[in-house]
């Protein structure tokens, strides 16, 4: 026997890094190449600098010592092709080597043909050394008169060292370069502590302000959690969780995401509205047409078995035609469902209704005429009026047999909704401008005199199976779907219909677009108001 799938509550991928630490960790590198740069920069310049100051001292070095031999005798040398060691005093005097304004560490060497001739250096302590023949053969490879260069004298370390003189008598100094890699070396360590100082200190900032900046955007993300937490299918269309203002308000890109989710949700409440709605109208449908239904069904059905039953010939005829009667109301009942079914079909596939009307030029004044004609035959205790505005036929694109039917189900619906002696008012004209219509449109007025409809009856008077009270006989009421079919049929053909009801006049005023064969029929519409046709008194 297998258990049931427990649903898995949605969690944070483990893998994929937020987005906090995305920016933090994108910002700490743009600070670490930042610094690493501006680094170098400072260090080259600074070496750079150095290296200037140090070459400066080493021209005054060399000069110094150039000048330092002046009128004196130069001290002895080795022999030629012999060289000292570096226990040896060269210049026992200190005329040349150690002579006064040189700094500790200072190398000086006096080379002639090719070689030196005499060379060394005091430490810092006053010792006179020697050199070694490695770096006598250095020293005596520098040219005369060239620029200072950096050369390496064994184990006296790195040196800038300059030579002077003709090729005869050749004076070379070296200063050293320790102190100056030791500083470039101390400002690298400074460098290196206050960047990961600065980079700790930053990211840790930075960590915080996202976070604090973020917060906002984790309140719309918990709204849409909540939300999918809720039992849409079956629960309350309202969903009650929004992003509040505040978060709104909170920067641009959270106000962004937050309005859209806002508008989102408002979309899918609205849409779980009309869903409930539609499905409470479609069971109420249902029960209406069941209930019409049953009545006549179960009235052919008593009827046959009483005629089953009979040998009363005339009985037997009575009940065929009571039969008859409810088998052609049936018929009418379902020939109206089929029509309002056929209606919503086209306006849920095109998604514009009027795109699936039969669009040719239909003379609305003749239907008008024949439907007033028809109602003053079946209806003679009314009072029938007819009123057409304009001299020239009215058309409208649409189909015949539709709009056929709205006129006379408005007529009806006056005939039947109102008491014997009742006035009633069919009106016809063009108008070439009408609020909201977008064009010229011909109106069609159904005006009576009778009791006003119940202002509580008037937001459900286009509903299917809604009845007045002068409906509820099932003899001569009607089955509750006529203003139905003329709402469905008038929003097909793109236009609109709408009911005002006050004592002493109801009226019901149909707006359909004008064909382009008469839209400029009633271009003059306003100069010929009160006119009316020859059957204009059609009592």
């Amino acid at each position: 026997m297998s258990r049931p799938v427990q649903p898995r509550r949605a969690s944070r991928p483990s893998r994929v890094p937020s987005l906090r630490w995305r920016i933090v960790a994108a910002v700490a590198l743009l600070l670490v190449a930042m610094n690493v740069v501006v680094g170098a920069v400072t260090v080259v310049a600074f070496r750079g600098y150095l290296v200037d100051r140090l070459d400066a001292e080493l021209s005054t070095a060399a000069d110094r010592t150039v000048g330092g031999l002046d009128g004196a005798d130069a001290p002895p040398g080795p022999p030629p092709g012999e060289s000292s060691s570096p226990g040896d005093r060269p210049d026992p005097d200190n005329v040349f080597i150690g002579a006064p304004g040189q700094s500790a560490g200072t190398v000086v060497a006096i080379v002639g043909d090719g070689a030196v001739v005499l060379g060394g250096y005091t430490d810092s302590e006053g010792e006179q050394h020697g050199l070694t023949d490695a770096q006598e053969r250095t020293l005596a490879a520098v040219r005369s008169g060239a620029a200072p260069a950096t050369v390496e004298l064994g184990t006296l370390g790195t040196y800038r060292v300059q030579a002077v003189g003709d090729d005869g008598d050749v004076f070379v100094t070296a200063l050293p370069l320790g102190d100056l890699n030791a500083a470039i070396a101390r400002l690298l360590l400074v460098i290196g502590v206050l960047t990961v100082l600065g980079l700790a200190v930053a990211a840790w900032a930075l960590a915080l302000l996202v976070r604090r900046s973020l917060r906002p955007l984790e309140r719309v993300a918990s709204v849409a959690s909540d939300v999918t937490a809720l039992d849409l299918e079956r629960g309350d269309p309202d969903i009650p969780g929004r992003v509040s203002d505040a978060d709104l308000t909170a920067n641009r890109e959270v106000a962004q995401v937050g309005t859209a989710l806002n508008r989102l949700l408002g979309h899918v409440a609205r849409a779980l509205t009309v869903r409930r709605d539609a499905e409470a109208g479609m069971r109420t449908f249902v029960a209406d047409a069941s209930h019409e239904l049953r009545t006549p069904i179960a009235t052919v059905r008593a009827y046959a078995e009483l005629s089953a039953g009979s040998s009363d010939l005339d009985a037997i005829h009575r009940n065929v035609d009571r039969i008859g009667r409810e088998a052609v109301r049936m018929g009418d009942l379902v020939e109206e469902l089929l029509l309002l079914a056929r209606l919503d079909a086209s306006a849920l596939a095109s998604g514009a209704p009027a795109s699936q009307v039969v669009r040719e030029p239909v003379d609305l004044t003749s239907l008008v005429v024949e439907a007033t004609m028809d109602a003053r035959a079946t209806a003679p205790d009314h009072r029938w009026t007819l009123q057409i505005v304009d001299d020239q036929p009215l058309l409208v694109a649409g189909d015949e047999v539709q709009l056929r039917r709205v006129i006379t189900n408005l007529l009806t619906n006056a005939r039947t909704h109102t008491p014997p002696g009742t006035a009633v008012v069919v009106s016809l004209q063009s108008l070439q401008s009408v609020p909201g219509s977008g064009g010229a449109v011909v109106r069609f007025v159904v005006a009576n005199d009778g009791p006003p409809i119940p202002a509580e009856s008037l937001p459900t008077l286009f509903d299917r199976f809604t009845r007045g009270e002068a409906s509820r006989s099932r003899e001569h009421g009607s089955s509750g779907l006529g203003l139905a079919i003329v709402r469905a049929v008038v929003v097909a053909h793109g236009g609109r219909v709408r009911v005002a009801s006050e004592p002493a006049r109801t009226a019901f005023t149909v707006d359909l677009p004008a064909s382009a064969e008469g839209a400029g029929a009633g271009a003059d519409a306003g100069s010929h108001t009160g006119r009316r046709t020859p059957d204009e008194e059609a009592r």
